[in-house]
């Protein structure tokens, strides 16, 4: 390592600190660990730059055949979900014909609000001419009482005309 000229690499102090701690954890000098890292990235044409793009490593045959197969079978279950779909969704002329009922029930829906509306005013017109009646009732009555008792007291005073 002696041979080997230092350089300086300017680097956030917190991206320096978490390359140390991985470096003392793995038991590996900094200059290790710098050289190892350049090597994977030329090994594997990455360009770090790239956002995009993330690492190629080599997979194993049978995880690769692992792989296939499971997309094999994802397209297998795409197909037969697709298929479910299909034979469950109604066909276009039925939601059609089901909108233009849906249309039509709102509107009807909606003059039967108005027609509740205009039963409740008219109930509450009925009901305030209800109240006016018995109030004209009540003072009739009391009207009439009024007059019966007079009619009594004129009767007792009454005096013979007669000759």
């Amino acid at each position: 390592m002696e041979s080997i000229p230092k350089t300086t690499i300017k680097v956030p102090k917190s991206t320096l600190e978490e390359i140390k701690g991985y470096c003392i954890k793995n038991g590996k000098q900094v200059g290790d660990w710098v050289e190892t890292a350049w090597e994977f990235i030329s090994k594997n044409d990455f360009d770090i730059y790239d956002k995009e793009a993330t690492p190629c490593l080599s997979v194993p045959e049978k995880t690769e055949k692992e792989h296939s197969q499971v997309e094999i079978l994802c397209k297998l279950m795409a197909e037969f979900i697709t298929a479910q779909k299909q034979v469950v969704l109604p066909s276009p002329e039925l939601i059609a014909h089901a909108s233009e009922e849906k249309a039509r029930a709102e509107a009807k829906i909606q003059e039967q609000e108005k027609e509740i509306q205009r039963m409740q005013e008219e109930n509450i017109r009925l009901c305030n001419e209800i109240k006016n009646l018995q109030s004209y009732k009540e003072k009739a009555y009391r009207e009439l009482c009024r007059v019966r008792d007079e009619q009594k007291t004129i009767g007792k005073i009454k005096v013979n005309t007669e000759i």
